[in-house]
């Protein structure tokens, strides 16, 4: 009878395992961004982007070659809501590696990752 009692326990042990386990989901994209973003110097831009999943998805920005993007003071932002930000900028500080640029939104987890189409993002 003991050796039965182990099993049974061992079994469900092993089934609230598995059953834990089966609760990661791979990212997927709630809010993902358009594949063109014009935008004013006056006015600035927010190219949007969030995903889930579980474990939460981590959302990064990379460039066309795969490079991340991080933050270029008074130019770009990258925030922890997964939106790239463009604010107002004086033309003279217009940078064409910042605001002419093809980006990407990143979102991954342990489980995987996506990645969005392309985003030509265009100051005129």
């Amino acid at each position: 009878m003991r050796s039965h009692t182990l099993c049974i326990s061992t079994l469900l042990t092993l089934l609230v395992f598995v059953s834990a386990e089966d609760d990661t989901v791979g990212p997927v994209f709630v809010r993902e961004p358009p594949n063109r973003i014009d935008f004013s110097n006056t006015t600035g831009a927010v190219v949007e982007c969030s995903a889930r999943g579980h474990p939460p998805p981590e959302i990064i920005w990379v460039r066309s070659d795969g490079t991340a993007v991080g933050d270029v003071p008074g130019l770009r932002q990258v925030l922890a809501n997964g939106n790239l930000v463009f604010p107002p900028f004086r033309a003279e500080d217009y940078r064409q590696e910042v605001h002419a640029q093809i980006y990407a939104c990143l979102a991954k987890n342990s489980v995987g990752s996506i990645h969005s189409k392309d985003v030509n993002v265009r100051a005129v």
